[in-house]
């Protein structure tokens, strides 16, 4: 894995974007984009996506898309100690909180806390009996720092590369699919298609593929790769466990919300055995965009790309860098592989 693709992981990384509050990370994405596309769009709700266009009359579009967004929290209520209650954006497992360091929003800055609790809460744990502590006395202290209802917070956690090998970073299991998205750009800047290609990542795919859906709808794909990786389950170094960190790219064969197409599947695995990129079969019982880019509209036959992390949507998200080296030579080399009839085949594939 190079040095720039550390860097852009890195970068990513610590930009802040919960659901529904993207835009930072949006705009990292529009600055790399330029440059590498013909024109750079967006739907109603925030997702980008760069365009690369064949010149062709009624073209086929294919839609490679990862999400911006990570979870985090919104702040419901200032207590007169000086403490903030909290609900959580996104599936965060209330059994890491106590004790993690956040980042929250304000105008002009990000303030740092901690998540503290009573022992009821810590021992349940129960999200209500945790509170942030961003080192305020009273409630018009926090009020001072830019702190009000409503604003959103992270859990903070910064990008460490351990050992050369993996990398260590709040959001880096989303993010990665962002960063893969400007790889394949870069990689295909001066290709010429018979399709139009869009790249780009959608928001609120967190609390329920809300981006993913609204920018399906504005691209109107005829085949769509969705940029997303799923859990590692290897803590017990078992060599049958599905989700291994540096065992390559996943080959999502089910996810709970879409039966990718068969076709696409097949060809990530010959592209994977014909280039020696390592691979992975994998399942899960969790979702991505694909739930729904591959069933709106007359349906699009869809494939994932990504790499497993340990400890996802936490501030210690932790993935293998050849794993990531994988997934971006199996896209490159996918992409590149495509064209009009090979698009038809897969949208007729299941017939």
């Amino acid at each position: 894995m190079n040095q720039q693709s550390i860097n852009l992981l890195k970068e990513l990384t610590t930009k802040i974007g919960i659901s529904g509050d993207e835009k930072k990370v949006s705009r990292y994405l529009n600055e790399r984009y330029i440059g590498l596309c013909d024109e750079v769009i967006y739907d109603n709700l925030g997702s980008i996506f760069a365009v690369k266009k064949c010149g062709k009359e009624n073209a086929k579009r294919v839609m490679v898309c990862a999400h911006m967004d990570e979870v985090g929290f919104l702040i419901t209520d200032i207590h007169e100690n000086g403490l903030l209650s909290f609900i959580k954006i996104g599936s965060v497992e209330n059994s890491t909180l106590y004790a993690s360091r956040v980042k929250i929003v304000t105008e002009s800055d990000e303030i740092i806390g901690t998540i503290v609790g009573n022992e009821d809460a810590i021992a349940k744990p129960d999200i209500k009996g945790f509170r942030m502590d961003v080192g305020a006395t009273s409630k018009n202290e926090v009020e001072n720092l830019g702190i009000h209802v409503g604003a959103s917070a992270v859990l903070d956690g910064e990008f460490h590369l351990l050992n050369d090998k993996r990398m260590l970073a709040k959001a880096i299991d989303s993010r990665s699919g962002c960063a893969l998205g400007v790889e394949l750009l870069e990689a295909v800047k001066d290709m010429h298609f018979d399709f139009d290609l869009y790249v780009g990542a959608s928001v609120m795919e967190e609390v329920g593929q809300r981006g993913g859906t609204t920018a399906t709808g504005m691209i109107q794909p005829d085949m769509g790769i969705v940029l997303d990786g799923g859990k590692a389950n290897d803590f017990n170094g078992k060599n049958n466990d599905v989700g291994q960190l540096g065992k390559g790219v996943l080959v999502r064969y089910y996810d709970k919300g879409m039966m990718p197409n068969r076709g696409l599947l097949d060809t990530l695995v010959s592209t994977c055995q014909n280039n020696n990129i390592c691979y992975q079969y994998y399942y899960s019982m969790g979702t991505t965009d694909s739930a729904w880019v591959h069933k709106l509209f007359s349906g699009c036959p869809t494939l994932t790309v990504g790499v497993c992390a340990r400890n996802p949507q936490t501030g210690n998200a932790e993935i293998d860098c050849d794993d990531y080296h994988c997934a971006k030579e199996a896209l490159i080399h996918v992409v590149k592989g495509l064209n009009e009839n090979k698009i038809q085949e897969y949208k007729e594939f299941n017939r």
